[in-house]
């Protein structure tokens, strides 16, 4: 052997040991994050509210009032989230809590909305349309050609696999932490806030605030949650302690499609006016075998479960087969549904059960304010 050969040979030893430790590094997560990362975006918005400060002449005459107070000017005041990019053209999803475009009482205007890439450049953002109940938004920029994840199937997860939970948390720019699908189909009976959330994902990926809006990700890099909420234990907590929960693709998917074809989001309407909770003691006094379902209060006339002869004293025991315990989970079923949609009731009358099915109508304006 050669005096070349040797240290030929040790360099070529030492250069394949290298690649192959490099490899080892570029596993499953560095890759989907490397697919997914470049269409995760942060959203900032900018609310304009007024000041008032107290006025020592106003205070003398009228204490303990309002006017002790005068308008000072206005202030800026900075929440935000995460998005995703979900066309070339411009299309943003987020939480519909993470933009709160409504002026509250003491706005004067509505929040400007910022997009920050990953990249660094800042777009200025329009709101398109909400869903109040799923806690879905959609943004729109004036811009082409940019990244778009991949948006997978929330219908086939497996619970256990590996998830990434991509956002802003914190405001600190794009972070990554990873995780498992540690359940599904999580409903919550009661609402948190406006929204009603079904059959939530729950993963033990930190999430915390600002990475509401931000998309969980699978091991394949494909989008199968919008992160919405954490459970933090109590009331005073901030930081994720390992419950966070995703709105599923799927009804994202729905909800984009909506805003796709028509450019907004139509309100449905069945027609029913109210509903209150069963309880055994009310089902005895109404001559009913059953002591769980969502008893019907009113129903609107010449609506879609009017027609269909749904009538004030009818107890909702099921919805498109899914089984009803009571008016939360019935209103959390019918709010998720879509005009056009046909909703497929079980209802039980002293009479004994029938089956009623009508079309959901689009919401009038004359109507607004019922359901």
């Amino acid at each position: 052997m050669n005096r070349l050969a040797l240290p030929l040979l040790l360099f070529c030893s030492v250069a394949a040991a290298a690649a192959e430790i490099d490899e080892s590094r570029r596993t499953a997560v560095v890759r989907a994050v490397e697919r997914a990362q470049p269409a995760v975006v942060s959203v900032h918005v900018i609310h304009r509210e007024p000041v008032y400060v107290a006025d020592p002449f106003r205070e003398l005459f009228f204490p303990n009032s309002p006017y002790t107070y005068r308008y000072a000017g206005e202030k800026e005041r900075i929440t935000g989230g995460s998005g995703l990019i979900v066309s070339s053209d411009g299309l943003i999803l987020t939480n519909d809590h993470v933009i709160a475009v409504s002026p509250s009482r003491r706005q004067r205007r509505p929040p400007r909305i910022e997009i920050s890439l990953p990249n660094g450049r800042m777009l200025e953002a329009k709101h398109v349309g909400s869903d109040n109940f799923l806690d879905l938004a959609v943004l729109r920029v004036e811009a082409l050609d940019l990244p778009v994840a991949p948006l997978g199937r929330s219908s086939d997860i497996l619970v256990g696999e590996w998830v990434i939970a991509i956002g802003n948390p914190f405001d600190l720019g794009p972070t990554v932490t990873a995780g498992v699908v540690s359940a599904v189909d999580r409903d919550f009976q009661e609402t948190k806030g406006d929204y009603h959330y079904r059959n939530m994902i729950q993963t033990d990926a930190a999430i915390n605030p600002g990475n509401s809006g931000g998309p969980l990700v699978n091991a394949m890099g494909e989008v199968i949650g919008i992160n919405s909420f954490i459970y933090t234990g109590s009331s005073y907590s901030t930081g994720s302690i390992g419950i966070g929960f995703a709105i599923p693709v799927d009804t994202a998917r729905r909800f984009l499609d909506e805003v796709r074809t028509h450019g907004r989001v139509r309100k449905p309407w069945t027609g029913i006016l109210g509903m209150r909770n069963l309880t055994p003691k009310l089902g005895h006094y109404l001559d009913l075998s059953i002591s769980q379902g969502a008893l019907v209060t009113g129903v609107a006339v010449d609506s879609p479960a009017y027609e269909s002869g749904l009538e004030r004293g009818d107890v909702i025991v099921a919805i498109n087969d899914e089984k009803v315990r009571g008016k939360e989970e019935a209103w959390g079923i019918l709010k998720g549904l879509r005009v056009g949609d046909t909703s497929s009731l079980d209802v039980v009358r002293n009479d004994g059960e029938h089956d009623i099915t009508f079309r959901l109508e689009e919401l009038q304006q004359q109507r607004q304010g019922w359901y």
